[in-house]
């Protein structure tokens, strides 16, 4: 086996630690980070459907110009209103949140397995397990937790994803190091 056999742990680690230091923001200030996530919610959609508004405009045909100007004007208000009411948003969104976790927790839960003979491989069913736990406490507390549980929940997970990635990264290391060392020496 050679260095090359083995996966670059670098993006991986780097990822972990952007990860990391994102959550901690996110739960020191949970208010503003619940309206950034809303805010770049809401900006996105908004530019889909000025896009989507203009690929219908350019469209040669009334047939092809009537779904992507619906389309585009549906987005573009949806992206409106969040931008315009960022903690409507934020009740929304903790609903999707809600989901979202559920069903990113079981993910990574399926996915933490095919870590499974890292070390580190717990630590990714670990965080998929509170993904979960998350997921249904947004959901027990819906809508209050829409003012506090978006930035709160998105911080959690953002630092216990790239705690996990940190510990997979460093074990594929520290296993490289034993089966590559060995054999080069």
């Amino acid at each position: 086996m050679t260095e090359n056999d083995f996966p670059s742990t670098t993006p991986l680690m780097l990822i972990g630690i952007v990860l990391v230091i994102a959550g901690v923001l996110a739960i020191a200030t949970p208010a503003v980070a619940g309206q950034a996530v809303v805010m770049i919610i809401g900006g996105v959609l908004l530019l889909i459907g000025i896009f989507q508004i203009v690929s219908g405009i350019r469209a040669e045909s009334l047939k092809s110009k009537l779904s992507p100007l619906v389309l585009g004007a549906i987005t573009a208000l949806c992206g409106l209103g969040l931008l315009g009411e960022p903690w409507i948003g934020m009740k929304i969104i903790a609903l999707y949140l809600a989901i979202f976790f559920v069903v990113e927790g079981v993910w990574k839960i399926f996915t933490s397995f095919s870590y499974r003979p890292a070390s580190g491989w717990l630590y990714f069913l670990g965080s998929g397990v509170m993904a979960i736990v998350l997921g249904l406490l947004i959901w027990k507390q819906w809508p209050i937790s829409g003012l506090w549980a978006v930035g709160i929940f998105v911080g959690v997970d953002l630092l216990a994803t790239g705690i996990s990635m940190i510990v997979v990264a460093t074990t594929i290391r520290k296993l490289k190091n034993l089966v590559v060392e060995p054999i080069e020496s």
